[in-house]
């Protein structure tokens, strides 16, 4: 398993305080944010499609 990156290990930290406090609108986002956020297991798939 790789390790996670920082922006995601980030939002998964804010994503469980908002859980913990009672923002699901702010949970929400996060998931969002992660579900957009690159997949690292498949970026040397995605290289040769326009992104290095």
């Amino acid at each position: 398993m790789s390790p996670i990156c920082e922006e995601c290990a980030r939002l998964e930290r804010e994503k469980e305080e908002a859980r913990q406090a009672g923002d699901l609108s702010k949970v929400t986002d996060c998931a969002v944010l992660l579900k957009r956020h690159p997949d690292h297991s498949k970026r040397s798939a995605l290289s040769g499609k326009g992104r290095a």
